[in-house]
């Protein structure tokens, strides 16, 4: 699953699908720093202030922490009807947890510039490897609870 994921990229039409989400999560990531009174403005992939500019380029994306969740799930024995929610509801935790890293980054950027390549290259990337992989197991944990077909086990 994950090999398809990168021969994927390889494509030129998902590449460009790519840019066209990075664009939307530098304007949703800006939005969001404005609300919180940062003033910031968007060109294309790059949150623009006066303090300085923060790119997203791909691998800023959740998508790859997104897929392996979503072959996870894939590759679990159950039924189809069962796997659909556990993708749609934990691959949306996890783009909105990569919109609060992005919004993160910067203000670590502005507050904190050392610790930013710690945050950036070493706690988020854990994170999300983690987030991962709290959420298909607990989609198992809903499985279990929930699936008609799976006798009950007894403690």
């Amino acid at each position: 699953m994950m090999a398809l994921y990168y021969g994927l990229f390889l494509v030129p039409i998902f590449d460009r699908l790519l840019y066209d989400y990075l664009c939307a999560t530098a304007r949703l990531s800006s939005s969001i720093l404005n609300w919180l009174g940062q003033g910031t403005s968007v060109s294309e992939v790059t949150i623009r202030s006066a303090h300085y500019a923060l790119t997203i380029q791909r691998g800023c994306d959740a998508l790859e922490p997104s897929w392996f969740f979503c072959s996870a799930i894939l590759v679990f024995p159950s039924h189809w009807f069962r796997k659909l929610p556990g993708i749609l509801v934990g691959t949306s935790v996890i783009l909105v947890l990569n919109l609060v890293r992005i919004v993160s980054l910067y203000l670590i950027r502005l507050h904190s510039p050392g610790f930013f390549d710690i945050a950036h290259l070493e706690l988020w990337p854990a994170a999300f490897i983690f987030a991962a992989i709290l959420l298909w197991i607990g989609w198992i944990g809903w499985i279990r609870r929930n699936d008609p077909l799976r006798p009950n086990e007894a403690a």
